[in-house]
């Protein structure tokens, strides 16, 4: 592993910024998804607003958490080199 210097903390910045803005905007999601999945037996019918909100949810889930990924891959690869 490579030594953290200002250089390589310079390379890493911008990958550690998008994991710490998109890494907890997945977890909430993935979290508020679970639970709506959990919860909706007991709710009954699905009313069209929810099925547009947990689709928008959906796709947020998505791209953040492939944010994410790309910036501990990012940050993994300085790192490793």
């Amino acid at each position: 592993m490579k030594k953290l210097d200002a250089a390589t903390a310079k390379k890493i910045a911008p990958s550690a910024l998008m994991v710490l803005v998109a890494g907890p905007v997945f977890l909430f999601m993935a979290m508020d998804l679970i639970l709506f999945v959990a919860m909706s037996s007991t709710r009954g019918a699905t009313s069209p607003n929810q099925v547009v909100d947990i689709s928008m949810e959906i796709v947020i889930c998505i791209m953040t958490g492939v944010l994410s990924a790309f910036g501990i891959r990012s940050i993994w690869r300085v790192l490793k080199d």
